[in-house]
This record gives C-alpha cells, structure tokens and sequence, in this order.
C-alpha cells in the first residue's frame, strides 16, 4: 500500500500548477493539518478511501490496483444526461474545459477515431451547430422537444461552443474517420427532413451549406496539413475503413486524458489510468494501418470529398 501511495502522491505532484503546494491541496481539500499533510506525502500516514476519492475527484485522476491474471481496474467517470438533471449547456462547458486542459499544456496532442465528423469542426456554423445539439439532445434527454426550432438556442450555448471550434484550431490533433464519418451527419439530416423535425426549408438548407463549409474547411487543413495560419496546430487525417467507436486522446505534458462516446454526447472518461495507455495502444497501431488524407496530391482524399460534396447538395434539394 505504501508504494501505491507513493506513486499516487508523485502524479498528484505533477498536477499543482502556479506556486501552490501539494500540502496546502491537502490541507484545504481534506481538512487535515499541515504536519498530518506532510505525513501523507511521505507515506508515514496512509490515505484513507474516502481521502483518496476527494483527490481523484479533484485532480481528475485515478487511484489505480493492478488487478490479477493481467487484469487492470481503472476509474471511469460518467455523465447521465437522460435524467435531464445536466443538459447540453453542461456538456459544452465540460468539454470547454476539457480544451482549456490540452490547450494550456506545452506538449499536446488530440487524437480521435471516429464514425461522425468530429464536432469541434462544426461547431462555428449556428446553424449547423443547434441541429446537431438538439438531434443529441432528442435521443438522450427525456421529454426533450422534438421539433427543432433555431429560436430555442441561444448564445449562452452557441458562443461557448464556438469558442470550442477556435480552441480546436491551436490544438495539433490526428483523426482518423471511417467511410461512415459523413453519412451518420447526413443520415441526422435526411431523418430530420423525413420526420418533420426540421419545418423550415430555408434553415434545412442553410444546414446542408454550412456542413459543405465545414468539409471545405477540413479539406484546407489537408492540404496544409495545418488547421492554423501561423502553423502551429498540425492537422494529420486519415481514413480507416472500420473503426466502431467514437475515441479522443489527449495528451498533455506526459499526462493522458481519454474520452469515448457513445448514445450520442454520452461519454465515459478516464485520466492516467490503463484504460488510456489501452486507447493510445490501439490508436497508433490504427494509424500504421490507414490511408493518408493529409498533404498535397492525395486522390483517395480528393474522392471521398468530392463525394461528400455531392451528398451535402443532395441533401439540401430534400427542403
């Protein structure tokens, strides 16, 4: 138990930022004094469980037993949205914060394999934006509206999510999309269209427009290989031709920080455990394996874009 802890006190260390101590985290955040404090870092008094799940809690890490016959535990946090008690102003701010984290370290990376377009592209449409939220919304949020009405989205959620889309844009990220990235976008829209959730031909259309921009736009970071004009957020996509799953990694000063989605903005998330040295495993052996989308010349990317921009102008003839 005791070199559990030290390992546990030495990541803890890693995370005080600015000219705080770990001791004084201690002392505030488990009420105790600054000798029992100091105690507790040189393990010449154990952390109770309840003492340890405060400081997972706040430092968003886990406290972590190798299990046996080459098992590992690992603690996951998880959001339950369908109880409408949190709801999609909750998720955009989480996932702010989640940038803020990448986006303030030094050395950091995002990387993602996914069957939808990654929604940090999307995110500077309005438009395009509220409908893909209130899609979400619909299939998690019990008693949510089922007619989608722009009136109902206001800036106190598109402004936090536009910020999103422009702290994506100085973050150097890898993404690897499968052949379905764009139709389950496309497949929301063409659902909307049938149903009637969409009334207003002119916002449908405006929703096909800004999808195509946001394929114009990803084409550009391709090709520069680059999502930034100073050059400073390198862009490197891929295509694989089955992924089946939504997966981000983060990487940040040495630290690892991984979410995967499912049930549409649902999320299961995990900081420093197995379950991230398991994802970054899996990722960089995806990637040995892809195709190339990013840099000049690519014709299998010129192909797959030249199609999608077929099926955005299809899409908006339906409205």
């Amino acid at each position: 138990m005791e070199q559990l802890q030290i390992n546990f006190i030495k990541h803890l260390s890693k995370k005080i930022t600015g000219n705080k101590k770990l001791s004084d985290e201690l002392v505030e955040l488990l009420g105790i004094s600054k000798g029992e404090a100091y105690k507790k870092i040189n393990t010449k008094s154990l952390l109770t469980i309840p003492q340890i799940k405060i400081l997972c809690d706040y430092f968003k890490t886990c406290f972590t037993v190798q299990g046996i016959e080459n098992r590992a535990s690992s603690n996951i946090n998880f959001t339950p949205f369908h109880e409408g008690k949190l709801g999609v102003k909750d998720y955009i701010n989480s996932l702010e914060k989640f940038l803020n984290n990448i986006a303030s370290a030094t050395n950091r990376k995002l990387s993602c394999a996914t069957e939808d377009i990654p929604f940090f592209h999307l995110f500077q449409y309005p438009e395009l934006t509220a409908f893909k939220l209130h899609f979400w919304q619909m299939r998690v949020i019990d008693q949510a509206p089922f007619k989608f009405n722009m009136n109902d989205w206001g800036t106190s959620v598109l402004k936090p999510a536009a910020r999103l889309h422009d702290l994506y844009q100085t973050i150097p990220s890898v993404e690897v999309w499968t052949k379905t990235s764009l139709l389950n976008t496309l497949d929301q829209i063409s659902y909307a269209a049938e149903a009637k959730i969409i009334t207003d031909k002119a916002v449908g259309k405006l929703i096909c427009s800004q999808l195509r921009s946001a394929l114009a736009d990803i084409e550009v970071y391709a090709v520069n290989r680059n999502k930034s004009p100073n050059g400073v957020a390198s862009f490197d996509w891929y295509f694989y031709d089955v992924i089946g799953t939504i997966t981000y990694l983060a990487e940040m000063d040495g630290e690892l920080e991984t979410f995967i989605r499912f049930n549409t903005f649902n999320t299961i998330e995990e900081t420093n455990g197995p379950l991230c040295t398991e994802v970054k495993h899996w990722l960089e052996n995806l990637i040995k394996d892809a195709t190339g989308f990013s840099g000049q010349g690519s014709v299998q990317r010129n192909k797959y874009l030249a199609a999608a921009y077929d099926q955005c102008d299809e899409m908006a003839d339906m409205f």
